[in-house]
């Protein structure tokens, strides 16, 4: 098939490219940690549901770009909780003395999504397991797997196509201006954690995907090779904590895109957040725990590139629930 250049309502297109492999859009990535790597579900030790929507480019206002995404993760198993240890020993002679089956844990999650660009609609669903395993009292090792089903709609006559030699009588052509145009495609990944209370670091790779329609009708090509995560907590007194933290997604001409990240949070409450991204935007974010239950977050994101002067800016909002929560923890927002 011939390359065509998508003209998604005039413009918007030309300035987003569909991106496989799927990646949330999010101006807010860390309350989807466990969909860019999978070694993070059942980090947390409660049942922890997200729902988010983010409107980007509110300029095009019926052409925005739309995303919409609803995460749940949870332990299927939890580990032997060694603080409970009558007779005081030490970790090391504690976990000694059990099974190593007792300290293991795992988690499993879910994720659904959609997502509007113009006349492409995508939608998709995903599962996502982890294994975890501590190896000291404070550090945690674990590892996930991922797989992610999508689906990509073209609605062939809101299209419009441009570039050089375009040929009106190329099949594909013809079947896209004669109506929809539908492909799926499956994702795996597959990550690794280690992590405790104050820091975590971790990768994740993305082996394959297969296309389960006509690959002459795909419409993106593998983007993202994997990602990698770090992040750390510093505790300023008894109020505040700051936690500065790094995304960077590999992409497959091994280039880096980069997310450059502060949190400060007071008394786990409320927090306030920075980000950098070096594709010249830029996100303000904020959150607050209404609850051990309940918790809401904004973000603000804008662009600082060329396209500053007509895309508009772009809102998102995550409402989060913490199911389970026999010990009122508030989540980590990684």
């Amino acid at each position: 098939m011939r390359r065509f250049l998508l003209f998604l309502s005039a413009v918007i297109m030309t300035f987003m490219e569909v991106e496989a492999q799927y990646i949330p859009q999010s101006g807010q990535p860390f309350q989807y940690a466990p969909i860019f790597n999978p070694a993070f579900t059942g980090v947390e030790n409660f049942m922890d549901i997200k729902v988010g929507h983010r409107y980007q480019w509110g300029a095009f206002n019926t052409n925005a770009p739309q995303f919409s995404n609803l995460a749940i993760n949870f332990r299927t198993k939890h580990p032997l909780d060694l603080k409970t240890n009558a007779l005081r020993l030490s970790w090391g002679e504690w976990a000694r003395d059990i099974p190593k089956s007792k300290l293991i844990y795992h988690g499993l999650g879910f994720n659904v999504y959609n997502e509007k660009l113009g006349p492409l609609k995508e939608y998709g669903a995903g599962v996502h397991y982890a294994v975890h395993f501590p190896v000291s009292e404070k550090i945690t090792v674990s590892g996930g797997v991922g797989l992610m089903y999508e689906n990509s709609r073209l609605r062939g006559g809101d299209a419009f196509y441009w570039g050089e030699n375009v040929n009106i009588n190329d099949p594909v052509y013809k079947i896209l201006q004669a109506g929809d145009v539908s492909q799926s495609s499956l994702w795996s990944r597959i990550g690794f954690l280690v992590y405790s209370e104050r820091f975590y670091f971790g990768g994740t790779y993305y082996p394959w995907n297969t296309n389960l329609g006509d690959p002459e009708l795909a419409f993106d090509d593998e983007f993202y090779s994997g990602s990698l995560q770090v992040g750390y907590s510093f505790s300023i007194n008894d109020e505040f904590d700051l936690k500065p933290a790094i995304l960077a997604l590999w992409q497959v001409d091994n280039t880096f895109v980069i997310d450059y990240q502060a949190k400060l949070y007071l008394q786990d409450k409320a927090w306030f957040g920075l980000t950098y991204r070096d594709v010249n935007s830029g996100v303000v974010s904020g959150g607050f725990n209404f609850n051990s239950a309940l918790s809401a977050s904004y973000s603000y994101e804008f662009s600082m590139g060329k396209l500053r002067t007509f895309s508009g800016s772009t809102h998102e909002l995550v409402l989060s629930a913490r199911l389970k929560n026999y010990r009122q923890l508030n989540q980590r927002t990684w």
